[in-house]
């Protein structure tokens, strides 16, 4: 049995990977039957307002509840806010300012008056409700379990855009195919980004917001985009990719060492 000393105060649960991990399961089997049962393949989920209703708000909404429900009742310390502010390394930003440059390029070529309101609005909520779900499970409880026992930095931050990689396997099998495997490496070059963000300001919150206008912008620009926009949006992920590798390697070789959660 844990010590209890590892408990957190007024923690009901004690942070460990074995319990992020369970829920990151618990979470994958909401989602991911929600939207199996819809019946529609995943290139076609933001195809309509009613199939991004269907499968994307309504999974992701199921999912978050589940989030929210766990986090109230293990009420673990250090979710939403880091115990210490650690150092951006130079990577870090570039790679958080050309996040911001794609999605804002994603947005300026989206042809507007093209996309149903109804459309928008389910595209909108899936984008919150994602940002927020998977950031709270990933850059949160994951995280947060991943550091806990006096885990190096480097170990909770690289193992957390990993599992995020993974986490995108089960799109091979609802009608993605094989490019879903490349998916997952580019969702783990894309967690390092995402962790940056919260490791930049210390808090959750912007790696949320990051997270969520992202996937706006490319449902957006998926279906009612530009003919420009799909090579400079490549281009650019292309470079978040790179300098989301740099991110894992510079974490690697210098976060060894680094511990935001002493063990207790």
């Amino acid at each position: 049995m844990p010590s209890t000393r590892a408990r957190p105060p007024h923690a009901l649960v004690v942070p460990s990977v074995a319990a992020a991990v369970a829920v990151w399961a618990a979470y994958t089997v909401v989602t991911t039957a929600v939207q199996a049962s819809a019946g529609v393949p995943y290139a076609d989920w933001f195809n309509t307002a009613a199939n991004a209703w269907r499968v994307g708000v309504l999974s992701l909404l199921a999912g978050a509840v589940l989030l929210i429900g766990f986090v109230r009742f293990a009420r673990w310390n250090h979710l939403w806010r880091d115990p210490v502010r650690l150092q951006t390394t130079l990577a870090m930003k570039i790679a958080m300012a050309v996040w911001c440059v794609a999605i804002v390029v994603r947005l300026v070529g989206v042809r507007w008056g093209e996309v149903p309101a109804g459309l928008l609005a389910a595209v909108v909520a899936s984008g919150v409700l994602v940002g927020f779900a998977e950031e709270l499970l990933f850059r949160g409880v994951l995280l947060r379990g991943l550091r806990a026992g006096g885990r190096s930095e480097a170990r909770a931050a690289i193992w957390t855009a990993l599992c995020f990689g993974l986490f995108h396997l089960p799109n091979v099998f609802m009608g993605m195919g094989l490019p879903g495997l490349l998916q997952v490496f580019l969702a783990a070059a894309s967690g390092s980004v995402l962790y940056a963000f919260r490791r930049h300001f210390g808090v959750i919150g912007p790696a949320m917001v990051a997270h969520g206008a992202w996937d706006i912008s490319a449902f957006l620009a998926g279906g009612h985009a530009m003919p420009w926009t799909a090579t400079a949006s490549l281009a650019l992920q292309a470079v978040v990719v790179i300098l989301g590798i740099a991110i894992l390697v510079g974490l690697y070789r210098h976060d060894r060492a680094t511990v935001a959660l002493p063990a207790a």
